[in-house]
C-alpha cells in the first residue's frame, strides 16, 4: 500500500493547489494521503491574534474542499484543522473520505512559554484514533503527542500497524525527531509516517524532511526543505515478520508483577 505525504507551506483559499497536490498523489496510485499540522489553517501564533470568526470560516472552507477532493479522487485525507464549536476552539485531525468526517482531538499541547497551545486551545476528551484500509491498521495522532508513551501502549492494544503523525516542527530538531521515531517504530513493530510542515513565520523556520521508517527502524525515506510529495510504501507482512523476529510487544505483556 502506498501513502502520500504532502509536504506543503500554509495552503491558502485558492482551491487549486490543493486538488493539484491530491491529484499527483492519486496519479502515485496511493491509497491515502497524509498533510502536516497548521497548514489549512493558520499557523499557532498567528491564530493567537485572530478573530475566532476567521478561524472558523477558514476551516469550514478548507473542509468543504477536502471533502469534495477526497469524492472526486476517491482517497481517504488525514488533515489537522481547527475546529471551533460554540466559540471554543479545538485542534483536531479530521479523517475525511466519500462518505463522513471523523475526528480526533488533540490531548496532549504544547505548555512551552513561546509555544503555549495548552492556554489557547480548549480540551476535549478523545481516544487516538484508529481505523483499518484494506489489510492495515492505521493509528494517528500529533506530532507532540508522540513523545507520550501511553498512546504508543494505546496503539499496541489496538494491533495497529502504521502510524500516521502530522507535524509542525522548527528550530533545527529534525535528528531528534527521526531518532527518536526511528526507536518507537523498532520496538513497537509499526510503520511511522511523519508528515512536517515546510516555510516560514517570523524568523522560525518550519524544515520538513517529512520520512517514512518501517518496524526494522530503518528509515524508507527522507523528505527535503522544498514543497513536494513523497510516497511510502508499507506492507503487513513486515509487521508480521518484525513482531515474530523481535517479540518485544509480546515480552512486555508476560510480565506481570509489576
Amino acid at each position: 500500500m502506498n501513502i502520500a505525504v504532502i509536504q506543503t507551506d500554509n495552503l491558502p483559499y485558492d482551491k487549486a493547489k490543493l486538488s493539484i497536490l491530491i491529484q499527483r498523489a492519486k496519479k502515485e496510485k496511493s491509497s491515502l494521503v497524509l498533510l502536516p499540522e497548521y497548514v489549512l489553517n493558520r499557523f499557532f501564533k498567528e491564530l493567537e491574534v485572530m478573530p475566532i470568526s476567521f478561524i472558523y470560516n477558514q476551516t469550514k472552507h478548507q473542509l468543504k474542499h477536502l471533502k469534495h477532493l477526497s469524492k472526486v479522487y476517491d482517497i481517504p485525507i488525514i488533515a489537522p484543522l481547527i475546529r471551533v464549536v460554540k466559540d471554543k476552539k479545538y485542534k483536531v485531525i479530521a479523517k475525511i473520505d466519500a462518505e463522513k468526517v471523523k475526528y480526533y482531538y488533540q490531548q496532549v499541547y504544547m505548555p512551552y512559554s513561546h509555544w503555549r497551545e495548552d492556554k489557547f486551545f480548549d480540551k476535549h476528551d478523545s481516544l487516538p484514533m484508529t481505523f483499518s484500509l484494506g489489510n492495515i491498521k492505521f493509528g494517528v495522532m500529533f506530532g507532540f503527542e508522540s513523545h507520550i508513551e501511553k498512546f504508543w501502549q494505546f496503539f499496541n492494544d489496538k494491533n495497529v500497524d502504521c502510524v500516521l503523525i502530522p507535524s509542525v516542527s522548527t528550530f533545527n530538531s529534525h535528528n531528534r525527531w527521526l531518532n527518536m521515531l526511528k526507536t518507537k517504530a523498532f520496538l513497537n513493530h509499526k510503520y511511522v509516517i511523519r508528515a512536517n510542515r515546510i516555510g516560514n513565520f517570523e524568523d522560525w523556520e518550519f524544515y520538513g524532511r517529512s520520512f517514512g521508517i518501517n518496524p526494522e527502524g530503518e528509515v524508507i525515506n527522507i523528505l527535503g526543505n522544498k514543497e513536494e510529495i513523497g510516497i511510502f510504501n508499507i506492507s503487513k507482512d513486515m509487521v508480521k515478520e518484525a513482531k515474530k523476529e523481535w517479540k518485544f510487544l509480546e515480552l512486555n505483556k508476560s510480565i506481570k508483577h509489576f
